[in-house]
């Protein structure tokens, strides 16, 4: 690799970091496949497992879904529909290989998309660190969500983000259950809320 190559690849690496940009150059490269192993698939597992037991047949929308791991993991009869969104449309056009009638890929940008329907289900697994709070991700998209409908967030247990699992302990919004899982590569905070009366 020359030097200009190198210098090119630091620049998509660090400088482009939370962009579009940054996630194509990454998906392209194939750097996010590893989410797709053994290691992931306990964190995977339990968002999988609260949605289906909470929300059997419900409609799944999940932010910040890069190819589509997470809903590569559920049982599609346990659904009736599920969008699966995220900003990089590379990681989305991988994905599409796994859409149907009930199941969409679309790229989407947490920040400002706009769903064209509710759903039982909210999933944000490792996505929330690109909203603002916690609190302003939730109020975004309380409106999306039906009256009994549920929120799964998932927050790495690194150090790094002691203040977004500090927002979460204070959010406004009713804490269901809470599971810590401790994978080969992270441990996973991943906590189940309700909607606000």
């Amino acid at each position: 690799m020359s030097i200009l190559d190198k210098i090119q690849d630091l620049f998509n690496r660090k400088i482009l970091r939370k962009d579009k940009d940054r996630w194509n150059y990454q998906y392209n490269l194939g750097r996010w496949e590893s989410l797709g192993d053994i290691k992931e698939l306990g964190r995977f597992s339990v968002i999988v497992g609260y949605t289906q037991f909470l929300k059997p047949n419900g409609k799944v929308l999940e932010m910040g879904a890069g190819e589509g791991y997470l809903q590569q993991r559920f049982d599609k009869t346990m659904y009736s529909l599920y969008y699966s969104t995220d900003v990089s449309d590379v990681a989305i056009a991988n994905g599409k290989k796994h859409e149907d009638a009930k199941t969409k890929y679309l790229v989407a940008d947490m920040n400002t998309y706009v769903p064209d329907t509710d759903f039982d289900c909210i999933i944000i697994n490792e996505a929330i660190y690109y909203g603002h709070s916690v609190e302003r991700v939730l109020d975004r998209f309380a409106p999306y969500l039906t009256k009994d409908g549920i929120f799964i967030v998932s927050i790495n247990g690194d150090e790094r983000n002691a203040a977004w699992h500090q927002m979460m302990d204070e959010c406004s919004y009713p804490r269901i259950d809470q599971t810590i899982v401790k994978c080969a590569r992270n441990t996973f905070y991943i906590t189940v809320l309700g909607s606000k009366a």
